[in-house]
Order: structure tokens, then C-alpha cells, then sequence
């Protein structure tokens, strides 16, 4: 017979990337394809609308100031804002989207979870705390609902970002987007260092809230035993003991999460003070003019966020594959 788990063991959710649980949990796209590729398509149209910004930028630097060409000037003004209507309606018209989506997904899994729940055999409930099992059905669930949802279109869209990004920048000028791309190697080594901190760390979180919660429904449950017994103080400890575990474990996984973002940001001031210092000094005889080093500029701001991004998608990939296996 196996050990009983109780809320003073973590579950352990290190595994290994199974693809099988993966595939298993796509039947419940299938139901949404449709709206899906609806979805990626708004979103895809509307990326590459706001990409044109920093190549509208540099036209009226570069050719309309300089010529005091007023009709110009005006018409890509109008461009402009029209690209950012554009980008701005298709994005919010895919959240809707997607949103939806995910509320369904999220309604078939845990219907489909109660209905096996109730074919179990006892053996299931008595070898785990009741909040360990509530868990799965609550938490688990959203995180797997949203990476079938919004993950992998988000995977999709910042691929194809990251992809027009670099075109866009190449379209502009080379030799400051190859500086631009001197940045990837330096933010690699980076992520990859992060990364793994930040996904030990919140599989500790997971695992300290599953604790938690497992101790809290037995003591709701129990409370007229505990009350019996007179045991309220013991518990009482118990609880904050529990809860100051999870408040650390907590803490430890927003430390790494907020290096993240001052990480990315310092990498991304360098090689933008680099874009001027080739653009103005290395390249200065060249036909780098300022239009073109505040083109590429703009497109070294947006080059860090799809890359960040999918980090952190394929951070909560592997989370959630575990999280697939326990549901």
C-alpha cells in the first residue's frame, strides 16, 4: 500500500518534458481551432501594422523636415495613427477572442476532471489530502488552460515578431542591425541563467500552496475535532508555519522574477548606446542619417520583448506539463 502524502511533503513536479502530455491535452483546442487561427491572423496583421511606425519616423525625419514638405509631414502623421488604430483594434479584438476561448477550455477541463473524479476508487482519496486534490482542479487547471489557449498562439506571434522584427531592422540599415543583434549571444547566457532559478522556484511556490491548502481544507472540515480536542493554539502554529514557507518560497520566486526585467532593460540600454556610437561615430561617414539611428533604435526596443517572452512561455511550458501529469 502506498504512503499516505500529507501537507507537510511537497509533491514532487520535477519531470522531465513529455510531449505525450502535451498532445493528450490538445484535444481541447480542437473544439476552438477556428477562432484560434481567427485570432492569430488579428494579431499577426496588427504586429505588422505597428511596425511600420519607426519606418514612417524616419521618412519624416530624414526626407519631410528636411525638405519642410508640410503635406508630407501631415500624410505620414495620418499613417501613423492609422497603423496604430489599426494594431491597437486587432489586439484588443484578439484578447476578446481568446479570453473566451480560454473561459471554455478552462469549463471542459473541469468538467471532464469532476466527471473522472467521480469514477475513482477510494484508494485515490485516501492516499492525499483533500486540499491536494482540490488544487489540481482549481490552480492547475487555469495554468494548463492558459497555456493551451493564449501559450501557443503566443509562442506562434512572437516567432513571427521576432522574425519581421529583424526584417523591418535589415530594411532600414545592416550594419547597425548586425550591432543590434551582438546583444543575442549576451541576453542567451542571461535567460538561460535565470530561468532555471525561476522555474525551481515557483514549482517550490506550487508546491508550498498545495501544502497550504491541503492543511486549511482539513482544519475547515475537521473543526469540530480540532475544537474537541481543544487544539486550536497547535493548529494555529501549524498554519503559520505553513504560511510563513509559503511567504518565502514566494519571495524567493519574485526576487528572481523581478531580476528579469532590469536584466533585459540593462542589455538593452547597451546596445542601444551602441547604436549611437557605430551610427554617429564608427559609421558616421556612411548613410546613416538621424532618422535611420532612431529607426533602428525603436526596433532594438521592440527586438527584447519577443525574446523575453517566449522565455517566459517555454518557462511555463515545462511548469505546466507537470501540472498536465498530476491532472
Amino acid at each position: 500500500m502506498a504512503r499516505r502524502n500529507t501537507y507537510k511533503e511537497d509533491e514532487i513536479l520535477e519531470t522531465p518534458f513529455d510531449i505525450h502530455h502535451l498532445m493528450r491535452a490538445f484535444v481541447y483546442i480542437k473544439n476552438y481551432a477556428g477562432k484560434m487561427i481567427f485570432a492569430l491572423f488579428l494579431s499577426a496583421v496588427g504586429g505588422i501594422t505597428g511596425l511600420f511606425a519607426p519606418m514612417i519616423t524616419q521618412r519624416a525625419l530624414d526626407v519631410a523636415i528636411p525638405q519642410k514638405d508640410k503635406q508630407m509631414l501631415f500624410s505620414l502623421i495620418f499613417v501613423l495613427i492609422g497603423c496604430y488604430i489599426v494594431s491597437v483594434l486587432f489586439t484588443t479584438l484578439r484578447q476578446r477572442i481568446m479570453t473566451k476561448v480560454g473561459q471554455d477550455i478552462i469549463f471542459d477541463i473541469r468538467k471532464d476532471i469532476f466527471e473522472h473524479l467521480q469514477r475513482l476508487p477510494f484508494q485515490y482519496y485516501d492516499d492525499r489530502p483533500h486540499g491536494k486534490i482540490l488544487v489540481r482542479v482549481v490552480n492547475y487547471v487555469n495554468s494548463v488552460s492558459d497555456m493551451l489557449s493564449n501559450g501557443l498562439i503566443n509562442v506562434i506571434l512572437e516567432l513571427l515578431n521576432l522574425i519581421f522584427i529583424v526584417i523591418f531592422m535589415f530594411m532600414v540599415d545592416v550594419k547597425l542591425s548586425l550591432v543590434v543583434l551582438a546583444g543575442v549571444p549576451v541576453l542567451a547566457v542571461f535567460m538561460f541563467w535565470i530561468k532555471n532559478k525561476q522555474r525551481r522556484a515557483w514549482q517550490n511556490v506550487s508546491n508550498k500552496n498545495s501544502n497550504l491548502n491541503a492543511y486549511l481544507q482539513e482544519n475547515i472540515v475537521g473543526a469540530r475535532v480540532t475544537q474537541i480536542f481543544a487544539r486550536e493554539d497547535e493548529n494555529a502554529e501549524i498554519f503559520e508555519m505553513l504560511s510563513d514557507r509559503t511567504r518565502d518560497a514566494w519571495m524567493e520566486a519574485v526576487r528572481y522574477s523581478n531580476l528579469v526585467w532590469p536584466g533585459i532593460d540593462s542589455i538593452s540600454v547597451v546596445i542601444r548606446a551602441g547604436i549611437f556610437i557605430f551610427g554617429l561615430i564608427v559609421f558616421g561617414q556612411g548613410n546613416e542619417t538621424v532618422g535611420t539611428i532612431i529607426a533602428i533604435s525603436s526596433y532594438a526596443s521592440r527586438f527584447w520583448q519577443p525574446i523575453m517572452s517566449l522565455g517566459n512561455i517555454f518557462n511555463n511550458f515545462i511548469n505546466n506539463i507537470a501540472y498536465l501529469e498530476r491532472i
